[in-house]
């Protein structure tokens, strides 16, 4: 009983397996084989054999909570925190007759109260995530159904349906045309006219069938309905493919959001299920039965059969993963489809990879509070023993001469109960809820935040939970999708090597038209009727001679403004701008010199991209409006389609159009290619070539051959393929081989000299790390430093530019160590500007192994020196002469060269090769090709077998490199979070080629990483092995950057023995990154899990964009959705979603570690009022015999935590800011506070603790000594109530408001005010509570107004105790500061110069430009000032003047002033100019802040300020009576003093 209501409340089904599989009817008019139950609306439903019950519905669910397990779920999360559970006893002791002093409900009630506002807001953000699954579930679609009967009813209801698809379609009611359709129920079912037709696109000719069309939503769609879906639409269950109206009957799916995979994937029917389905009879008369597996989590593989019963008897046809497509998926280049529904809902395979029953997500710095209460509950036990042991002493010794106690006590337990009770709120209650409503504000700022506002798309940061905001500042592991996260799923042809050069192809950064080239994701490219070379010569004449002002304008990029095409930075290597000419000279070369050698072998390159391809041109449809607007222009019909699988098919036919290649038509096996021998000013030339074998790609091949009959009827074979294999099999693949292993041994020298570069610089810095954390006293600014970053000048709105140039030091005296920013090695901030150093030094390595082999290669043949040196003024001398071009050897080589560089850089390489056949050759090989094709035995492997025979012998023609678009600011992203100690694993679906080749782009993995491959073709014995030993070396410290790289089917081997899979966590957990490609939902999942019960302590984060993504971002501690082109379903399910991977960065460094210190300080602000104020309770018990007697007003003591300290703890938590934001992202080291805890353990605990009890101790007795013994006026507790009271109050509110805020606005002082005052009005109206009537200890109504509230003596001591209360901890401060400083203390003082904040700011200028340089709304309103009414511009004035202290339109401080305001700082009045302004001048920082600096002088100013010549009215002004004298002895020792110096 108890494990069904476990399995209940957590949603656990058990079902068994079936005996022989699910089995599906396939009925149109749900006449039914299989066991069905009915409806209340009188639907079949079939049933599952496993349970017995309907199939579930196709209801999809991914909130965390229903109406049945919230409540308990929420109870065992409320009672999860310790301080709960403690006011629960208390409040339970409370309600005890006799024991509470305090009252029976005070706890219980507040403990409610706040429990259900927790509570609430948690099931407001799951009411959130219903509505979310409500939208999917609520989507359309279309089912084809049987109509009820065909008639003229069934004609009126298929006009309406009809309409809705087509509204230019006409009714046809003729009777002759009822009649045959009814009498067309033949048992065989099929029509001789239209058994061959895809005609259930035809809807008059269904509707004579009998069938209609019926939109549903999702959550209506049932196992056993047909399901029409076209172009671009979403699959809405797993579906077993009927038909397709496409020619060949393939259907392609993207599956981005399943499996991650960016290739489309081609699916298609069975073929004897395809013949029947494709005709409306046959789809009306078919009776089959699908019988399929039962549903699992195998996203690969899929069993099956079909039965299908005739007249003849009953056929089985297999199924497989081909004849299925899986919900998730996306239809692609095929106009319309139908399916049939096997598995939906929970069942599909989306969701069975998905999490069933994801967590309540819990902090893990509400552990460490958790600890922190219980220590407190011990200190508050301990309290309440002292005084029980007080009382019974004071008791013995009071017994009998205190006859007011009439010799009675209470009883120990009653006495201890009773402290208990007392000093309970030394936990505070309100805790947990003043933290909700500080997340409340913490949400809200991140939410805000324009930096991360993608305007593109209009899409913020969005945050679906506050619960784990701290975590953000915590992460030590990122978890990351690969496609549509750190990708833009857009292939780009980039760079080509050709005849030993190699070219940049960057049409489309010239044209800015990327998205026009190829439409993300659907496997789609247009063709507008130009190669886009032609655009850029012919749309203006002059382009050619404003080019580089296109190249060269000024751009608010900070990385790469101003680079021209010849200077691409490469994503992994953004140090150095490569030297390249582009594709655009390479043209105009050849359309100048066409007839040498280099020209037609680039010609023949150029042609074998347009010719070995899969893709498919299609004419472009339009609508009628561009149809008239072509004829009216007189333009061809040459708007093209391109449709492939593969996007990199497409990259490469769209590179070959944009050179003038353009592939124009196919038309069965006749290719038409049109190009433009004569330049693109002149006609175009259409050639035919037929193609007359494929040889397809194939994941073991790793190449694809076409075999073409030229127009002068020469044969040709062209192989694409992954270098390795095409250069095996090259004529001369001896020389290749050879080349390839003295390139290896030349990378790898390269490799291991940078790697000892890094190992060595890594033992300086941590060195330096020891000597700076040892022996940093403190800094002594001596002169304004500046930070050395190398970046280009910034110049926004015509601004002068930023430079930085030159380094300064800091310098510190008495020996102590000297942070210094540029020139010593062992200095802290060296260690924390590593990055870029690093950086230059592994290029320079780089840049001299390139240097020694460009200089080997120019003796070995004889190449000039110009070229040797790679002058790139002309294009003559950076193509080789036609020696070189024909010398095989050289070519070879460079362009061996050129494959490795394009893989560094993380592209996508391919190698080109090509071979004449002659006729008898060719068809003898056509005639085995043909046989291996028709065999019905081992077809595949005879195919591949019978084409390496003619895969042979060829010739090297060149080697292409396709970018993988990265999203923008990937790279800086990720190598900022390995800065901030963070590592990173990349989960994808992809290959393993493209994963590390992605790796390489987004700097995942470095060019000197050590690249461990973990593959189960070794054996499991072998992976054991490597990963031992892996590991050995990376603790050893020898591996300079270890990157562990494993594949799906390894993982599974490794997951099934629970030894690998600890060596598999453990090296993961050691390694800099982990790779892991292929892998399925559930693997991802289930390696975060693994990381994460490994390291419990350590916060790990998950970041996707698709379905596939979900169970990975619901089981790390914290999910990011991204909000991409894959759907909406990651960013539903997660935790926080944002629009792209960079806004990662700010999201982390920024609010996380901000989030991460206000929780932190708001945690122990709170334990160190409360032990502050409530320490002086217990030590007041001394004086009261141990009585229980307050020191404090009851009313007063009640508002304490409410009213007077709120207000701090609560600013403290929401405003905090302890660095600027460009600080903490120029340098990411300072992320290490939230990632090691340094601001909530138990050191800083016990530090605060003791400040709060040493400080309590000093204003007690001071209270007591100032003025409690010696109160000759008022000697009475309520006159010391109220002195200690206002101090404690006062020293509260300057500590959390003043001096533990380094962000100190006008809020934090009018919170000081508003408490400090409150709580001195609060004294002035507090008689009026009491009325008439007085208490018996505390003479309130008399006291303050005539007593102690007129005695001098009592206001000097109240100044006197909180003096020295805020002095005490400042002292303590300063010692703390001085002795052991933190990273974060030494950036606080850099932050004062201006050049440390300028150089940050421009560092951190592309994550944070928006903020700086986008409208404010106040602007906006100023602008519109004069169109408001005359109250409502009063009004803004008044609020204006309130908020900036002008009515003056000027910009606010943090961001860019535009052309039509003044500057942030700019005074309302001006003032003309002193003499000694001339001593400074003004600049403006990136942020929009002005700040004036003094201008050096040199010796010549100097000594011509000393010596100048006064002017006639600075004589007049002078005292007639002055000594010349003494002038001149005085302007004598100031050229003495200039030439000392």
């Amino acid at each position: 009983m108890v494990t069904k209501t476990h399995h209940k409340l957590l949603g656990i089904k058990e079902i068994k397996p079936s005996e022989n599989g699910r089995r599906v009817p396939l009925s149109l008019f749900e006449d039914y084989h299989e066991p069905y139950v009915v409806d209340k609306f009188s639907n079949k439903l079939l049933t599952d054999e496993r349970t017995n019950k309907a199939y579930c519905d196709n209801v999809v669910t991914s909130s965390r909570y229903n109406v049945y397990t919230f409540f308990p779920k929420q109870l065992y999360f409320q009672f999860s925190k310790i301080a709960n559970c403690y006011f629960m006893v208390v409040s339970i002791l409370q309600m005890i007759p006799g024991l509470s002093t305090t009252g029976s409900y005070t706890t219980i009630i507040p403990l409610l109260i706040f429990m259900a506002i927790s509570m609430a807001r948690e099931g407001y953000d799951d009411y959130r995530r219903h509505l979310q699954d409500k939208e999917e579930n609520n989507k359309l679609t279309t089912l084809m159904t049987p109509s009820t009967c065909v008639n003229q009813n069934h004609l009126y209801g298929n006009d309406k349906i009809r309409r809705s698809y087509n509204s230019a379609s006409e009714l046809q009611s003729n009777a002759d045309d009822i009649d045959s359709v009814l009498g067309s129920n033949s048992s065989d079912g099929l029509s001789d006219s239209d058994s061959s037709e895809n005609i259930f696109l035809d809807l008059d000719k269904l509707n004579k069938a009998g069938i209609v069309e019926k939109t549903t939503e999702w959550k209506n769609i049932r196992v056993g309905q047909i399901v029409k879906l076209k172009e671009d639409d979403w699959v809405p269950a797993d579906m077993v493919l009927l038909a397709s109206n496409s020619d060949s009957g393939d259907v392609y799916v993207e599956t981005m959001a399943l499996d991650g995979e960016t290739n489309l994937k081609c699916k298609s029917p069975a073929t004897e299920l395809s013949k029947i389905c494709s005709s409306s009879e046959g789809l009306k008369n078919i009776d089959a039965t699908i019988i399929t597996e039962d549903p699992n989590i195998d996203l690969y593989n899929f069993e099956g059969f079909a039965e299908i019963r005739t007249s003849e008897g009953k056929n089985s046809y297999a199924l497989d993963n081909n004849n299925v497509i899986y919900r998730g998926s996306i239809i692609r280049n095929t106009e319309c489809i139908i399916g049939l529904v096997v598995f939906t809902g929970e069942e599909t395979k989306i969701r069975m990879n998905a999490v069933k029953n994801p967590r309540a997500k819990a902090p893990k710095l509400q552990k460490v509070i958790n600890h922190i209460v219980i220590f407190m509950v011990c200190v508050v036990i301990l309290l309440a023993a002292f005084c029980t042991m007080g009382e019974k002493l004071y008791y013995k010794k009071l017994k009998y001469t205190a006859w007011y106690i009439r010799e009675q006590d209470a009883g120990l337990a009653a006495t201890l109960m009773g402290f208990i009770i007392i000093f309970n709120t030394l936990i505070p209650l309100a805790l947990y809820v003043t933290m909700e409503i500080i997340k409340v504000m913490q949400v809200l700022l991140l939410q805000w935040d324009i930096d991360m506002y993608h305007k593109p798309s209009n899409t913020p940061a969005e945050a679906r939970t506050a619960t784990i905001l701290e975590e953000l500042g915590q992460v030590s592991y990122v978890f990351s999708d690969k496609t549509g996260t750190l990708t833009d799923n857009l292939m780009l042809f980039r760079k080509f090597s050709v005849a030993g050069v190699s070219w940049l192809h960057d049409v489309d950064i010239l044209m800015n038209q990327s998205n026009e080239i190829i439409s993300t994701g659907n496997g789609k490219a247009k063709y507008t009727g130009r190669p886009s070379m032609a655009s850029l010569s012919l749309e203006d004449k002059s382009r050619e001679n404003n080019i580089s002002e296109l190249l060269d304008k000024p751009s608010i990029s900070i990385s790469n403004s101003g680079k021209s095409d010849s200077e691409r930075v490469s994503d992994s290597s953004p140090i150095k701008p490569q030297e390249i000419k582009s594709s655009r000279e390479l043209i105009g070369y050849i359309q100048r010199n066409p007839q040498t050698i280099f020209s037609k072998k680039v010609k023949f390159f150029l042609l074998s991209l347009a010719l070995c391809h899969s893709c498919l041109p299609k004419k472009a449809k339009k609508n009628v409006e561009e149809d008239n607007r072509d004829s009216e222009e007189g333009s061809a019909d040459d708007e093209i389609d391109y449709q492939s699988a593969s996007q990199d098919e497409l990259a490469l036919v769209v590179a070959a159009r944009d050179m003038g290649y353009v592939v124009y038509d196919l038309n069965k096996d006749m290719l038409t290619i049109k190009t433009y021998p004569n330049g693109f000013d002149a006609s175009p030339v259409k050639e035919v070539y037929q193609i007359l074998d494929i040889i397809e790609f194939s994941s073991s091949r790793k190449r694809m051959s076409i075999v073409l009959k030229f127009p002068d009827n020469r044969i040709c074979l062209f192989c694409k393929g992954a270098d390795n294999v095409i250069l095996e099999r090259l004529k001369n693949a001896d020389m290749a081989k050879e080349k390839i292993r003295e390139l290896s041994k030349q990378t790898n020298e390269r490799k291991n000299a940078e790697a000892d570069a890094i190992l060595q610089r890594k033992s300086m810095e941590q060195q330096a790390m020891r000597a700076s954390i040892s022996s940093i006293g403190s800094i002594q600014l001596r002169n304004r430093p500046s930070l050395q970053l190398k970046r280009p000048s910034l110049q926004i709105n015509g601004r002068p530019s930023l430079q930085i140039n030159g380094k300064t030091s800091f310098h510190s005296n008495n020996n102590k160590t000297s942070l210094q920013l540029g020139s010593r090695p062992n200095s802290f901030d060296n260690y924390l500007r590593n990055g870029e150093e690093q950086a230059d030094e592994v290029e320079n390595i780089a840049e001299n192994s390139k240097r020694s082999l460009h200089l080997q290669q120019a003796k070995k043949y004889g190449i000039m020196t110009a070229n040797n040196n790679g002058s790139l003024n002309s294009i003559e001398s950076y193509i080789p002469p036609d020696r070189l071009v024909l010398n095989e050897e050289y070519v070879m080589e460079r362009t061996l060269e050129h494959i490795e560089d394009f893989s560094t850089e993380g592209l996508r390489t391919l190698a080109y090769s090509f071979k004449w056949l002659d006729k008898d050759e060719y068809e003898d090989w056509t005639r085995k090709y043909k046989e291996a094709k028709m065999a019905l035995v081992d077809r595949n492997k005879k195919i591949e077998e019978t084409g390496e025979l003619i895969e042979t012998n060829f010739e090297l023609l060149g080697a292409t490199a396709i970018e993988d678009k990265l999203q923008v600011g990937v790279a800086e992203t990720v190598e900022k979070l390995r800065r901030a100690g963070i590592k990173m694993w990349m989960l994808t679906g992809d290959k393993r080629e493209t994963a590390i080749n992605i790796g390489y782009s987004c700097s995942l993995i470095k060019d000197y990483s050590t690249v461990v491959v973990l593959s189960n073709d070794d054996g499991v014995d072998s992976l054991s092995e490597k990963m031992t030993a892996v590991s050995l070396e990376i603790d050893a410290g020898s591996v300079a950057h270890s990157v562990v790289v494993i594949d799906g089917a390894t993982l599974t081997d490794i997951e099934s023995d629970m030894t690998l899979m600890t060596l598999f966590v453990e090296l993961g957990i050691k390694a800099d990154s982990v790779v892991c490609c292929r892998a399925s939902p559930s693997q991802k999942a289930n390696m975060v899990l693994s990381v994460r019960k490994k390291n419990k302590e350590k916060v790990t984060l998950a970041i996707g964009d698709g379905a596939n993504d979900i169970a990975m971002i619901q089981s790390a501690d914290i999910g990011i959705g991204i909000t991409g082109k894959e759907g909406l379903q990651a960013a539903r399910s997660s935790d926080y979603s944002i629009a792209q991977f960079r806004y990662l960065l700010k999201l982390l460094l920024v609010h996380g570690r901000y989030n991460y210190i206000r929780t932190s300080k708001f945690v122990m602000c709170t334990f160190y009022k409360e032990l502050l104020f409530y320490l002086t309770q217990v030590l007041y018990q001394r004086q009261d015999a141990f009585t229980g007697s307050s020191l404090y007003e009851s009313w007063s003591l009640s508002m304490f935590n409410t009213l007077f300290t709120s207000l701090p703890v609560i600013c403290i938590g929401m405003f905090e800011k302890d660095l600027r934001a460009s600080t903490l992202l120029a340098f990411p080291e300072l992320y290490i506070i939230g990632r090691k805890s340094e601001c909530l353990n138990l050191g800083v605990f016990i530090y605060w603790m003791s400040i709060a009890a040493s400080q309590s101790v000093i204003v007690s007795f001071l209270c007591w000594y100032l003025y409690g013994f010696t109160a000759l006026d008022d000697n009475t507790t309520y006159a010391l109530c109220v002195l200690s009271f206002t101090s404690l109050v006062t020293i509260i509110n300057t500590k959390c408001q003043v001096l533990e805020m380094k962000n100190r606005t006008k809020l934090n002082f009018a919170g000081w005010f508003t408490s400090v005052a409150g709580w001195m009005v609060w004294c002035l109206f507090l008689p009026a509570l009491y009325g008439d009537k007085n208490s018996k200890i505390y003479y309130v109504r008399s006291g303050f107004y005539h007593h102690f509230g007129r005695d001098y003596t009592w206001w000097a001591a109240l100044l006197i105790i909180m003096v020295v209360g805020i002095l005490y901890d400042l002292v303590i401060q300063s010692i703390r500061k001085e002795i052991f400083p933190t990273m974060t203390d030494d950036f606080q003082i850099l932050e004062n110069d201006y050049e440390f904040r300028k150089n940050c700011e421009i560092e951190a200028f592309e994550q944070m430009k928006q903020g700086w340089t986008w409208p404010h709304e106040s602007e906006l309103l100023d602008a519109d000032l004069e169109n408001m009414s005359v109250k409502k511009r009063r009004f803004y004035k008044v609020k204006s003047f309130i908020k900036k202290g002008t009515t003056h339109q000027r910009k606010r401080t943090t961001t860019l002033p535009s052309s039509t305001e003044l500057p942030a700082g700019t005074p309302s009045v001006v003032k003309k100019a002193s003499a000694n302004e001339s001593n400074y001048k003004t600049e403006i920082l990136p942020s929009g802040k002005m700040i004036r600096k003094r201008i050096k002088q040199n010796e010549n100013d100097i000594i011509t300020k000393k010596l100048r010549i006064k002017t006639k009215h600075e004589m007049i002004t002078e005292d007639d009576d002055e000594d010349i004298e003494k002038i001149i002895r005085e302007r004598v020792k100031g050229l003495e003093d200039v030439n000392g110096r």
